[in-house]
Formats: C-alpha cells, structure tokens, sequence
C-alpha cells in the first residue's frame, strides 16, 4: 500500500494520495483541476515527514536519468497533416484540444496537441472540404493559392504558431494534382515563405512532407524517385532555405509501429547535410492485395488511440506520434463518437499522470536531449552533484544545453534534496526544481519542470479577434502588410478516390 498523505483542499475536501506514486507538484496540479484553486497544502506532519526522507544522504551510485519527465511512463504526440483544413475547421478543433472551454464537440481535453501548415495551394484536386462548400485551393494558407503576395491566413498561422497551436510546416504547401506529371512548384516559393518566417520571427523545428508525387519539393528519401527538394542540380532544390530557416527533424516515410524507444533515425539529405528523420504512426501496413491500409483520418482515431495500444506504450515505456489529418473530414463535426472517446481516454491517460501528451516539435527535441544529454556526477558528503555539460548529438551536432533544452529531464536520487544539479557548471536554483517522491520503481527524483501547461483559448486572446472565423476578416496585422484577397467559394463534388492516398515513401 505504501506510506499515505492527507491533502485538505478549502478546507472540507479530504483526498487521499499515495505518496509512493505522486510528488506534491504532481498532486497539486490535479487538485487545482478538481477544484478550480489552488489553496491547499499538505499538512505540516506529513510535510515534514516526506522532508526527513528526502534529506537523507544521497547514497553513491544512485543517481541515474530516467527516460520520462516524471511522473510519465510514455510519451505521445498527434502530428496533424495540414490537407483539407480551414480556419474554422483549425478553430474548432484546437479550442477542444487545447483547452478547457466548452465547445460543439464537448468540454476541452486541455492538452498540448500542435497542428501543421500550408504556405501555398497549388492543387487541382476537386471537391469540397466542407459543408459550406469550400473547396480544396482554398485551404488554410498563409498565402493566397500560389500567390506570393496576396495574403489568405498569415495573421491567423502568426498567432497560432506563437500560441503553440501550430509547431510544424507541412510541405511548403498543397502542391498534389491530378496528373502526378504535373507540378506546379518551383523554387521561389521556398524564397517567399523564408522571407515570410523572417520577417515574423517564427522558426520550425519540425517538416512534414506532403502529397503525391507532383510535390517534387519535398525531400529527405533517398529510395524516393520523385523528391528533387534536397538535389542541387534540380530546378526544385530548396533544402538549403528549408535547413537555414531552422527545421531540424524530417517526416519522409510511412510506418506501422505505434511505440518505439526512440522516434529519431539519422538522415543525410543528398546535397549532403545532416538532419533527423522520424517515425510516425500512418498505417496498419498491407492488405492481401498489397494496398496500404493508411489510419491517418480522424475517422480512425479511435483504433490509433486503442486501449491497448496506450497500455502498449505506457507499460513498455515508449515515445509514440501518430499521423493524422483531424480537418480532413468534410462533415460539421470532424471528430465524434468513438474517435472522441478515444481523445478523452488519451486526456485522461495525461491526467492520471501515465502518459505525457505534448507536441510535436517538444516531443522529438526531449528525445533528441534525452538520448543524447551528457552529465557528470560527483558525490560529496551528503550531496550529489550532477553537472548537465553537453548535448552530444551526432547528428546536429554539440552544443551546451539551455535550460529550455532540458525541461522534464529527470535523475533518481536515493535523496532528492540532497542532489544538486548544475548547468554548464552552473548551479540551477532550487527554486527552478522539482521535487518527486517514489515512481513506480521505488525510487524519488529530481526533475527540471517539464514546460508549464497552457490551456488559454488562443482565439480569445489580446491582439487576436475573437469573431475571427470568416477568413476575410484576417486582416494582416502584425505581419507584412499584403493585399487581402476575400474567400472564393466552389461547387461540391464527391472526393476523388485518392484522397489520402499519399506517396508511401
């Protein structure tokens, strides 16, 4: 059963915790959600009997990182492709992941859940990607179609991505057609969208690459006979702008595994430049007649995000990030029924402190720090001092750690308030730690706090307008100031049977 601690909250709720299983951060993050404050405290004999155990001395040896940020047994993302999104659909669907609001889906999950985007559409793929008839070329966008100055989304994807609502980039935009001979990319849209993230400020850690094989942009495949974006003799060569702007990790291929001990592979891009690829769960593998059963619709949440396959990953301690395509439902509500249960099931698997959900782009830079974080230990006395020195990354390189690099890295520690630990030989205040007690091995730690939760409705927020949801009235705001060109609207046909049916490397 363990050694148990009495929490009284207002002062007439009595929760009893195990302290074997969760830290006094840990247990007063969920009593704030259960009671809306924050204003209790653990009574001051239990306080100081957990204080007596965590100050004993560290014993040598004991000191080892643990591959969570505690008090997580896995790690997850949903990586969501940017195809058949609008800026309502995009509203909708991050204001019931990302926060606690009420909406048409129901009351917010509060997860950190990042979505892609388009620069440009340059498709012509028929249909309608909506039930106000919106068809494709008209997609969420920075640009307008395939012009480079004429604005359609940019203030909303500005706010977005500083919000944390957007982390990746999808492609440099919707490039696919019909006939897959034809293309119509070309070089200097990379040049715009490099000028655009300049002048903004933003950067992208995180590419995705998009489409069928008329998106001759994309890149990092070397088995791939139709990606040119990372030869320098091809007309379409843009890894070079694309690596500048900052994008560290590489989508390039399809995979059937849903856990992996690490989701990083290296890649050498053919105009030879160093990059991580990563894996995402897209498909079950292959049907008996050799077709791909893809599972990256929302349609299919539910069987991405089983009951067992979370046991799966939190039993086997495992990183996970599953494809998906959450606009890419041409219906009011893009998620329902089973496929929203399966989102609440993953909420409540984060609140229960098993599996941590963040995005993307935090999901690969812990596991790219963690796998490859370099430290020292000293044991003097009754202390432990662990000096966090380098980040030895083969592939990007090595470089001294911020503390931003290393947000939820965790050491056990047989004494947690005995060990110290320092950043590139300076001490990191304690005031800036967190104290854990036992996790499931038996053993207490000492964390640096993973990154602080926001659940704020991004489209309320100051320098945002909150009736937003006609693009036509994304004037552009703090970005470059363009001509606005106002929404176009199309004559709904039924979706080619292509539809999803992407390039399978």
């Amino acid at each position: 059963m363990g050694t148990f601690r009495t929490l009284t909250v207002s002062g007439f709720l009595t929760v009893v915790l195990a302290a074997v299983d969760l830290p006094i951060a840990f247990t007063t993050h969920l009593n704030s959600r259960m009671t809306g404050r924050t204003d209790h405290a653990l009574t001051s004999s239990v306080r100081d009997a957990a204080n007596a155990r965590l100050l004993k001395p560290v014993q040598p040896g004991s000191v080892t990182m643990r591959k969570f940020p505690y008090p997580y047994r896995a790690m997850l993302a949903i990586a969501s492709d940017a195809d058949g999104v609008t800026f309502r659909k995009f509203i909708l669907i991050h204001r019931y992941l990302n926060t606690f609001e009420r909406t048409s889906m129901g009351k917010g999950l509060g997860l950190d859940i990042a979505d892609s985007f388009f620069f440009f559409v340059g498709t012509d793929r028929p249909g309608a990607i909506d039930t106000h008839n919106t068809p494709w070329q008209d997609q969420m966008s920075y640009f307008y179609r395939l012009s480079t100055n004429d604005l359609r989304d940019a203030r909303a994807i500005v706010h977005f991505s500083r919000v944390g609502w957007i982390d990746s980039l999808h492609g440099l935009g919707d490039f696919s057609m019909i006939d897959q001979n034809i293309t119509l990319f070309e070089r200097r849209y990379a040049e715009t969208a490099l000028r655009a993230l300049r002048e903004n400020r933003l950067r992208y850690t995180v590419w995705i690459n998009h489409g069928n094989r008329s998106n001759v942009g994309n890149f990092g495949n070397p088995e791939s006979t139709y990606q040119q974006g990372d030869q320098k003799q091809s007309p379409y060569y843009i890894a070079d702008l694309i690596v500048r702007s900052g994008v560290q990790y590489i989508w390039t291929r399809r995979d059937s595994e849903f856990g992996l001990k690490s989701m990083l592979y290296p890649i050498t891009l053919r105009d030879g430049v160093k990059r991580w690829g990563f894996y995402r769960y897209t498909d079950d593998g292959y049907d008996p007649w050799g077709d791909l059963l893809w599972n990256w619709n929302p349609m299919k949440l539910a069987k991405q995000l089983s009951p067992d396959h979370l046991r799966m990953i939190e039993t086997r301690h495992l990183y996970s990030i599953i494809a998906q395509h959450l606009g890419g439902n041409d219906m009011e509500i893009p998620i329902y029924g089973a496929n929203l249960l399966a989102l609440i099931n993953l909420a409540h698997a984060y609140r229960e402190g098993r599996i941590l959900v963040a995005r993307t782009s935090r999901l690969l830079q812990y596991n790219e720090v963690q796998q490859w974080l370099h430290y020292t230990v000293r044991y003097t006395g009754v202390h432990a001092d662990i000096d966090i020195d380098q980040i030895r990354d083969p592939v990007l390189g090595w470089r001294h750690p911020t503390l931003d690099d290393v947000r939820g890295i965790t050491f056990y520690s047989s004494s947690p308030r005995q060990t110290r630990l320092l950043l590139n030989g300076h001490s990191v205040p304690r005031s800036r730690l967190q104290y854990n007690h036992a996790d499931y091995t038996g053993s207490p730690s000492v964390s640096i706090p993973w990154w602080p939760e926001s659940t704020l409705d991004g489209s309320l927020q100051p320098g945002f307008a909150s009736d937003a949801m006609d693009t036509s009235q994304n004037e552009p705001g703090n970005v470059k100031p363009f001509r606005r060109v106002p929404n176009r609207r199309g004559i709904q046909i039924k979706p080619p049977i292509w539809t999803w049916r992407e390039d399978q490397l």
